[in-house]
């Protein structure tokens, strides 16, 4: 499922990519908003189809070669082949794509993925957020941590502020 760390590959293909892309914090932003809007009216709160998604690139007015690079990516998490993904979980994978530091990416993944906006999220919720965009850096030939490591990383962070392992299924300030 794509590249380890360690395979001796020196490049970040989505580093890369979020030069090449014109997708901003804003736009991104705006996505998610209509991306909730549209899949709460649907029916089903967490889901969006390909037709949905393809008419919120539209109404946010994304550039036509980041629609191509996000229909691609829409692809890859429509594990199903029915043409629906979790759209919270597509939103926080893609937030790599905009430009700025790792830590500006990631502090605005968590963002996104917070919806009540209280800087607070489950230690699995912080997983979640780190493996999405774990999964699209995959996606790119970008080396990237098994499932395990993320759990670890999250793991050891908790632990050195202090929580135990328990603290995962609690909220966590990030």
């Amino acid at each position: 499922m794509g590249n380890q760390i360690g395979k001796g590959t020196n490049r970040m293909a989505i580093a890369a990519m979020s030069n090449v892309t014109h997708i901003e914090k804003r736009e991104l932003a705006s996505l998610q908003n209509k991306f909730k809007e549209i899949a709460s009216r649907a029916g089903n709160p967490a889901i969006i189809n390909r037709t949905e998604f393809t008419e919120c690139l539209s109404i946010v007015g994304i550039n036509p070669n980041d629609s191509d690079i996000l229909d691609k990516l829409f692809t890859m998490y429509d594990k199903t082949g029915d043409d629906q993904i979790l759209w919270r979980d597509y939103i926080v994978g893609i937030a790599p794509l905009i430009s700025g530091s790792h830590i500006d990416k990631i502090d605005f993944a968590l963002r996104l993925y917070d919806l009540d906006g209280s800087s607070y999220l489950k230690g699995v919720e912080i997983i979640n957020v780190l493996s999405q965009m774990n999964r699209v850096a995959s996606y790119f030939g970008d080396p990237v941590m098994t499932e395990e490591q993320v759990v670890s990383v999250v793991s050891d962070i908790v632990d050195m502020a202090g929580g135990s392992a328990e603290a995962l299924a609690t909220s966590l300030h990030y």
